[in-house]
Protein backbone atom coordinates (compact mmCIF):
# COMPACT_ATOMS: atom_id res chain seq x y z
CA UNK A 1 0.00 0.00 0.00
CA UNK A 2 1.33 3.46 -1.26
CA UNK A 3 1.67 6.02 1.58
CA UNK A 4 0.66 9.09 -0.43
CA UNK A 5 -1.09 8.46 -4.13
CA UNK A 6 -0.82 10.99 -6.69
CA UNK A 7 -3.84 10.32 -9.10
CA UNK A 8 -4.17 12.33 -12.22
CA UNK A 9 -7.31 11.99 -14.32
CA UNK A 10 -8.56 13.11 -17.50
CA UNK A 11 -8.49 12.30 -21.43
CA UNK A 12 -5.38 14.12 -23.09
CA UNK A 13 -7.14 13.26 -26.36
CA UNK A 14 -9.70 16.45 -25.24
CA UNK A 15 -7.48 19.29 -25.09
CA UNK A 16 -7.97 20.53 -21.21
CA UNK A 17 -9.95 17.69 -20.03
CA UNK A 18 -6.29 15.90 -19.91
CA UNK A 19 -4.57 18.96 -17.41
CA UNK A 20 -4.85 16.27 -14.42
CA UNK A 21 -2.79 13.94 -16.53
CA UNK A 22 -0.41 16.30 -17.10
CA UNK A 23 0.00 17.72 -13.90
CA UNK A 24 0.70 14.43 -13.04
CA UNK A 25 3.58 13.90 -15.51
CA UNK A 26 5.06 17.10 -14.73
CA UNK A 27 4.81 16.89 -10.62
CA UNK A 28 6.35 13.55 -11.28
CA UNK A 29 9.71 15.11 -12.57
CA UNK A 30 9.32 18.03 -10.67
CA UNK A 31 11.41 17.12 -7.31
CA UNK A 32 13.36 13.83 -6.66
CA UNK A 33 10.31 12.01 -4.84
CA UNK A 34 11.18 9.42 -2.07
CA UNK A 35 9.69 5.89 -2.74
CA UNK A 36 6.41 6.61 -0.85
CA UNK A 37 4.98 8.50 -3.04
CA UNK A 38 3.09 6.58 -6.09
CA UNK A 39 2.21 8.38 -9.63
CA UNK A 40 -0.77 6.55 -11.41
CA UNK A 41 -2.02 7.99 -14.78
CA UNK A 42 -5.80 7.38 -14.28
CA UNK A 43 -7.01 8.32 -17.64
CA UNK A 44 -10.47 9.17 -18.01
CA UNK A 45 -10.93 7.01 -14.42
CA UNK A 46 -13.70 5.00 -14.05
CA UNK A 47 -14.14 1.81 -12.29
CA UNK A 48 -10.98 0.65 -13.45
CA UNK A 49 -9.51 2.89 -10.54
CA UNK A 50 -11.09 0.89 -7.66
CA UNK A 51 -7.48 -0.84 -6.89
CA UNK A 52 -5.45 2.19 -7.00
CA UNK A 53 -8.63 3.74 -4.36
CA UNK A 54 -8.55 1.15 -2.06
CA UNK A 55 -4.45 0.43 -1.77
CA UNK A 56 -4.09 4.16 -1.23
CA UNK A 57 -3.79 5.61 2.45
CA UNK A 58 -3.30 9.08 1.74
CA UNK A 59 -4.23 10.25 -2.17
CA UNK A 60 -4.24 13.96 -4.38
CA UNK A 61 -6.29 13.82 -7.40
CA UNK A 62 -5.66 16.09 -10.38
CA UNK A 63 -8.55 16.73 -12.48
CA UNK A 64 -10.16 19.06 -14.78
CA UNK A 65 -13.89 20.04 -13.82
CA UNK A 66 -16.04 23.33 -14.49
CA UNK A 67 -16.23 25.40 -11.53
CA UNK A 68 -17.80 28.61 -13.30
CA UNK A 69 -14.23 30.08 -12.87
CA UNK A 70 -11.57 31.93 -15.26
CA UNK A 71 -9.94 29.31 -17.36
CA UNK A 72 -6.92 28.12 -15.67
CA UNK A 73 -8.11 29.26 -12.28
CA UNK A 74 -7.91 25.80 -9.43
CA UNK A 75 -8.74 24.77 -6.41
CA UNK A 76 -7.96 21.91 -3.81
CA UNK A 77 -11.39 20.64 -2.61
CA UNK A 78 -13.27 17.99 -0.47
CA UNK A 79 -14.72 15.28 -2.22
CA UNK A 80 -18.09 16.10 -0.95
CA UNK A 81 -17.71 19.11 -2.70
CA UNK A 82 -17.85 17.39 -6.53
CA UNK A 83 -21.44 17.42 -8.43
CA UNK A 84 -21.54 14.62 -10.98
CA UNK A 85 -22.72 15.00 -14.22
CA UNK A 86 -26.55 14.05 -14.07
CA UNK A 87 -26.59 10.54 -15.06
CA UNK A 88 -28.60 11.81 -18.37
CA UNK A 89 -25.98 13.51 -19.56
CA UNK A 90 -23.07 10.34 -19.54
CA UNK A 91 -22.10 9.01 -23.04
CA UNK A 92 -22.35 5.50 -21.15
CA UNK A 93 -22.69 3.36 -18.19
CA UNK A 94 -18.51 2.75 -18.49
CA UNK A 95 -18.43 6.54 -17.58
CA UNK A 96 -18.22 6.83 -14.07
CA UNK A 97 -17.47 9.46 -12.11
CA UNK A 98 -14.44 9.45 -9.70
CA UNK A 99 -16.69 10.25 -7.04
CA UNK A 100 -18.48 7.13 -7.59
CA UNK A 101 -16.11 4.95 -7.65
CA UNK A 102 -14.25 6.86 -4.30
CA UNK A 103 -17.75 5.67 -2.71
CA UNK A 104 -18.27 2.43 -3.58
CA UNK A 105 -14.47 1.86 -1.95
CA UNK A 106 -15.73 3.33 0.88
CA UNK A 107 -19.13 1.24 0.73
CA UNK A 108 -17.50 -2.17 0.09
CA UNK A 109 -13.33 -2.02 0.05
CA UNK A 110 -11.82 0.66 1.44
CA UNK A 111 -10.65 4.28 0.80
CA UNK A 112 -7.70 6.70 1.83
CA UNK A 113 -7.80 8.13 4.87
CA UNK A 114 -7.08 11.37 3.58
CA UNK A 115 -8.02 12.81 0.11
CA UNK A 116 -7.44 16.31 -1.57
CA UNK A 117 -9.01 16.99 -4.77
CA UNK A 118 -7.14 19.62 -7.05
CA UNK A 119 -9.60 20.34 -9.52
CA UNK A 120 -8.69 23.14 -12.35
CA UNK A 121 -10.84 25.16 -14.68
CA UNK A 122 -11.03 23.89 -18.43
CA UNK A 123 -11.49 26.24 -20.87
CA UNK A 124 -11.64 24.34 -24.31
CA UNK A 125 -13.12 20.33 -23.96
CA UNK A 126 -13.01 19.24 -27.65
CA UNK A 127 -10.53 17.10 -29.52
CA UNK A 128 -7.13 17.90 -29.38
CA UNK A 129 -3.99 17.23 -27.67
CA UNK A 130 -2.66 20.53 -26.65
CA UNK A 131 -3.90 22.91 -23.75
CA UNK A 132 -6.07 26.17 -24.24
CA UNK A 133 -3.88 29.37 -24.67
CA UNK A 134 -5.11 29.68 -21.29
CA UNK A 135 -4.30 26.88 -19.31
CA UNK A 136 -0.82 26.77 -21.12
CA UNK A 137 -0.13 30.17 -19.96
CA UNK A 138 -1.19 29.28 -16.10
CA UNK A 139 -0.02 25.71 -16.42
CA UNK A 140 3.71 26.68 -14.24
CA UNK A 141 1.70 28.32 -11.33
CA UNK A 142 -0.80 25.75 -11.82
CA UNK A 143 1.69 23.33 -11.27
CA UNK A 144 3.69 24.88 -8.40
CA UNK A 145 0.55 24.52 -6.37
CA UNK A 146 0.11 20.74 -7.45
CA UNK A 147 3.42 20.52 -6.36
CA UNK A 148 2.89 22.26 -3.04
CA UNK A 149 0.25 20.45 -2.29
CA UNK A 150 1.96 16.83 -2.91
CA UNK A 151 4.88 18.64 -0.24
CA UNK A 152 2.05 19.16 2.70
CA UNK A 153 0.33 16.01 2.31
CA UNK A 154 3.62 13.57 2.16
CA UNK A 155 5.01 16.21 5.37
CA UNK A 156 1.73 15.36 7.20
CA UNK A 157 2.01 12.13 8.96
CA UNK A 158 4.55 10.96 7.23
Amino acid sequence: MADLTVLGIGNVLMRDEGVGVHLLEAARVARDWDDSIRFVDGGAGGLNLLNVIERSRRMVVFDAADMGLPAGEYRVIPPEKIVDEPLEHRISMHDVPFTETLELCRRFFRAPDELSIFIVQPKIIDFGRELSEELDAAFEKILHAAVELIEQVHSTNS
